[in-house]
């Protein structure tokens, strides 16, 4: 009995990408705007942005979502108020059954969400370009890349598309995120109590959980360990605190309950590989170049 083969069809491929960013954005950041040949992506991470396609201006919340199509003049702007962060993507793709989704704000569910920071953990290893330098125009590859890294990026960037096509065609929403989720609940308790001290006790005893089942959840989903993703949590505001300007580092380090300014230093080194003051050079120095390109 012989077998016969069944190929299999591709209905969203990517030919290349032209950038992946992860921007930090001071409050007041505001870029003129541009125009090129190929689609770009652009999703609220942290705080709200305002972009501009074509003639009109539209707000995109935090987990929100919105897909440039060629051609079309686009800009993005901080509120003046709040530091903001933003991951933008840029590709060519042959796919007419974008166009319907170009020109909507999409509120992504964890699903897309996870594609994302997907796409970004492997373009951090793939490129040597970083990923927060504005001005960039050519990714360079950095010959030292885990394992198919390049091809995962192509992967997750042609699944998202994927599932925000069917979710477009259903005429449903793209789902949210399951808030009763075990993790959600966590993160979510994390994040209101940045502002204070935490042990993982803490956490074991508002949710009445084993020490092996919090570790367990965050290794698998989030790569790091309860403590660590709180700790990234505190740097990530220090950092917003820090494009906002509203406070020195000795008064931040006290908002986010570190024990001393030089510990908070310490910690911030350890997770950014930069000092506060680096950090914040670096931010000034990058935006002032932003009116090169975004």
């Amino acid at each position: 009995m012989e077998y016969s083969k069944t190929m299999l069809s591709s209905s969203v491929k990517i030919d290349g990408i032209y950038t992946v960013h992860y921007f930090e954005y001071t409050k007041d950041f505001e870029y003129s705007g541009e125009i090129h040949d190929f689609w770009e992506i652009v999703y609220a991470d942290k705080k709200r942005l305002y972009i501009t396609a074509g003639s009109k201006e539209i707000e995109l919340e935090v987990g929100q979502m919105y897909i440039h199509k060629p051609n079309e003049f686009h800009n993005l702007r901080c509120d003046g108020e709040h530091a903001a962060n933003s991951v933008i993507i840029s590709f060519d793709c042959d796919c007419r059954e974008l166009m319907p989704i170009a020109g909507m704000v999409i509120t992504c569910g964890s699903e897309e969400r996870r594609l994302i920071g997907n796409i970004i953990k492997e373009s951090l290893d793939a490129f040597s370009t970083p990923l927060g330098i504005p001005f960039t125009r050519r990714m360079e590859k950095s010959g030292s890349g885990a394992y198919g890294c390049e091809q995962l990026i192509r992967i997750y960037i042609e699944q998202l598309l994927i599932l925000l096509i069917r979710g477009n065609k259903s005429t449903a929403p793209v789902k949210k995120a399951e808030s009763g989720r075990l993790l959600a609940r966590i993160c979510e308790y994390l994040e209101k109590n940045i502002q204070n001290r935490l042990r993982f006790e803490d956490i074991m005893k508002q949710f009445n959980l084993s020490a092996s089942v919090i570790k367990k959840l965050f290794r698998e989903q989030m790569d790091c360990g309860a403590m660590e993703y709180f700790t990234r949590l505190k740097i990530d505001a220090a950092k917003q605190m820090i494009r906002e300007g509203n406070y020195n580092f000795t008064e931040i380090a006290d908002i986010l309950a570190f024990s001393t300014s030089q510990y908070f230093t310490t910690v911030f080194r350890r997770i950014a590989k930069m000092t506060p003051t680096e950090y914040s050079l670096s931010v000034r120095a990058n935006l002032e170049k932003s009116g090169e390109d975004i």
